[in-house]
């Protein structure tokens, strides 16, 4: 199969997105098929006459990802049946916005052909992207995502740049670790507060004062 024999409607709909090189695409006879690099989230993009027609497609599953279906009908933007139905003009700033909810959630030192190596874990936050679709929050200015360990002494909340002296002052060797896990919480810009994945909050008796320091000077940094 050669480029030129694909359907057009799919090549303007590659055309869109091929440069966002946090994703790697592969291309069929009916769909664009992509993997985020990092996290190997999966893609797959298929496109639709109507909004009729991609309702159909949206009930054709094909394991773990996420689906769209780029239509025609401008100004379409909606969830049907977990699949994101769209006009192709919002199809690169979608993908730009599920990269930016899939946040780094730690590693572990792993055993292969006889060499060590890290592996590390991500997490999509979809949960979170599609709240703030409602909400119309954009990255950067209504929400920060952040990285949060759990220590095992007193069961508080660390900020990731505060885990190495909050573990000192514990007896613990950060450097003896080779497995560790974080939560992500979202710092809200909007209302000063701490949301978990869930959008359930996090209130401040489960935060370390390293935590606690950490997410005012955050707000400060936002309001300045």
């Amino acid at each position: 199969m050669k480029y030129s024999e694909l359907d057009s409607r799919l090549r303007k709909v590659y055309s869109r997105i091929r440069t966002l090189d946090d994703y790697h695409w592969d291309l069929s006879r009916d769909k664009i098929i992509g993997r985020h690099k990092k996290s190997d989230l999966k893609i797959r993009i298929r496109v639709a006459n109507s909004r009729e027609e991609a309702e159909k497609l949206s009930e054709v599953k094909e394991g773990e990802g996420l689906d769209i279906v780029v239509v025609p009908n401008k100004g379409t933007f909606y969830l049907h049946n977990g699949t994101f139905i769209m006009t192709s003009k919002f199809l690169r700033g979608t993908l730009v916005d599920i990269n930016d909810h899939i946040v780094w959630r730690g590693f572990k030192i792993v055993e292969q052909d006889g060499k060590l190596m890290q592996e590390d874990f991500y997490e999509y936050l979809g949960g979170r992207f599609i709240e703030h679709l409602k909400n119309n929050m954009t990255i950067g200015q209504d929400f920060v995502f952040w990285q949060f360990y759990k220590c095992e002494k007193c069961g508080r909340y660390v900020d990731i740049d505060s885990v190495r002296s909050h573990l000192k002052d514990h007896g613990i060797k950060i450097e003896d670790k080779d497995e560790m896990m974080y939560e992500v919480f979202e710092i809200s810009i909007i209302d000063g507060k701490v949301y978990d994945k869930f959008g359930k909050e996090v209130k401040e008796d489960k935060l370390s004062e390293e935590a606690k320091d950490f997410i005012k000077e955050t707000l400060e940094s936002f309001k300045s």
